[in-house]
């Protein structure tokens, strides 16, 4: 039995208790509840009457204070509850987004360095390609210029001869006879070059 619901029968439980404790003979300091049958009925009366108007106008509103003080605490406590949950989902989230973030970044400097390292490949074998043509450009000028120029002195090499040979014989040799002794004349000179 909860005694703040039921005031009446704990003010009845203390009263009977206070004037048993109280009701004995010889009892020498002054009582409240000593004297006649009707001055005890008329304190119970006042008693109850105090009861009923404390119940009425003072338990009433405590009570209702108090259970509305503690709906307002386990509604806090459950706003509290609601946002702790949601601050811990807001962490989470944010860790996962941070995660990604991470992860994403790793891949955009792997793929950075993959890029970096392609070109890098590229422009090393773009200039190996370069040099290449270059030497093969250089030895193919530098053997036309061999050939230009072994051309060029077995040329005058065959006037100078056929100059010579014409005094030697002291007659002209003319242009076919000329022609054929720089063409052999060259055969030769490419035969004892290979």
């Amino acid at each position: 039995m909860n005694l703040h619901k039921t005031p009446f029968a704990a003010a009845l439980l203390v009263l009977v208790t206070a004037s048993s404790a109280f009701a004995q003979e010889g009892h020498e300091e002054p009582s409240l509840f000593a004297g006649t049958i009707y001055q005890s009925i008329a304190a119970i009366l006042v008693f109850l009457i105090l009861l009923a108007v404390l119940k009425k106008h003072a338990w009433g509103p405590i009570i209702k204070g108090l259970s509305d003080r503690e709906g307002k605490i386990r509604e806090d406590l459950e706003q509290a509850e609601r946002a702790y949950k949601q601050a811990a989902t807001t962490l989470e989230e944010y860790r996962k987004q941070l995660s990604a973030a991470h992860d994403e970044a790793r891949k955009i400097i792997d793929q950075s360095r993959a890029d970096a390292q392609r070109i890098a490949t590229q422009i090393k074998d773009q200039t190996q390609a370069e040099i290449n043509a270059m030497r093969v450009r250089a030895q193919a000028e530098i053997k036309q210029s061999k050939e230009q120029a072994l051309s060029e002195i077995y040329t005058q090499t065959a006037n100078l001869a056929t100059d010579v040979a014409s005094r030697i014989l002291r007659k002209e040799i003319n242009a076919a006879d000329q022609r054929r002794l720089v063409e052999d004349s060259l055969a030769a000179a490419a035969a004892r070059s290979n």
